[in-house]
């Protein structure tokens, strides 16, 4: 493994509350003046799982809220009777910031016939897919796992939630190895497998991916923090699954091209 990547740290001043969300984050007001959507690093690969697939997603272009690791001293879990009831261990854990004005995407679904009408940023949405079959991420097909963030003339669309990537919130080096070869299609919801009107609509973001070095991959792998319980052969693992499914991608997009209405070459 290379060096590790280096990581925005921040502490925790305040909890605000829970947040609604299936892996039951909260909203934490840090010392460098902003608030964080908090994922926990106990008991799953949650925190992992977001580390590693927001790291991924800003490097290949692709718009997610910025991020870093939240440390979580004794003192902030001991105003807290939800961290207390769950054992939430003092630490660091995983922090994506807020985003104002935003929602979950089911603000915009059904306004319109096509996203491209109200999102500003509409052209990024191909390669969501791309990502999310780099990465196996098993339920994009939420509206509740996109946001959305109003802005003057429209809405800007922000990739969030990784939780289900990777083969999920309890993989293991083994289900890595079982899923690098999967050649089915993720899920995606149908508004934005129509963004797609072929390959062409996901040149960009699949060159990029295509494009990332194996020492991009190491490095993200290498980034992930050892308190997290992440062994030397998990993150071994991690980098092969992902270099192997970098090589993998592009014919799994077009042998899958059915899954795009809007298809045509």
């Amino acid at each position: 493994m290379s060096r590790s990547m280096p990581m925005r740290v921040v502490k925790a001043v305040r909890d605000v509350g829970v947040f609604r969300g299936a892996t039951g984050p909260h909203v934490m007001e840090c010392d460098d003046g902003s608030t964080y959507l908090v994922k926990f690093s106990d008991g799953t690969r949650t925190a992992v799982n977001e580390h590693v697939g927001q790291t991924l997603a800003r490097a290949v272009g692709l718009p997610t809220p910025r991020s870093a690791i939240v440390e979580i001293s004794s003192e902030v879990i001991a105003h807290s009777a939800d961290l207390k009831n769950r054992a939430v261990s003092p630490g660091p854990h995983q922090g994506s910031e807020l985003v104002p004005n935003s929602a979950d995407l089911s603000e915009l679904i059904g306004r319109r016939d096509a996203l491209d009408e109200d999102l500003l940023n509409w052209e990024v949405l191909p390669g969501t897919i791309c990502l999310d079959n780099w990465i196996l991420t098993e339920d994009r097909d939420r509206p509740e796992n996109h946001l959305v963030q109003a802005m003057p003339g429209g809405f800007r669309y922000h990739m969030v939630d990784f939780s289900h990537s990777f083969t999920g919130l309890k993989w293991t080096a083994d289900s890595l190895d079982q899923g690098s070869f999967e050649r089915v299609l993720m899920p995606v919801l149908p508004q934005i497998a129509s963004t797609v009107r072929g390959i062409s609509s996901l040149e960009g973001c699949l060159g990029r991916i295509e494009g990332v070095t194996d020492q991009q991959i190491e490095e993200a792998a290498s980034s992930i923090p050892r308190a997290w319980n992440v062994t030397d052969d998990e993150r071994s693992t991690l980098v092969r699954f992902l270099e192997t499914r970098r090589g993998l991608l592009r014919s799994v997009l077009v042998s899958n091209h059915g899954s795009f209405p809007n298809w045509t070459g």
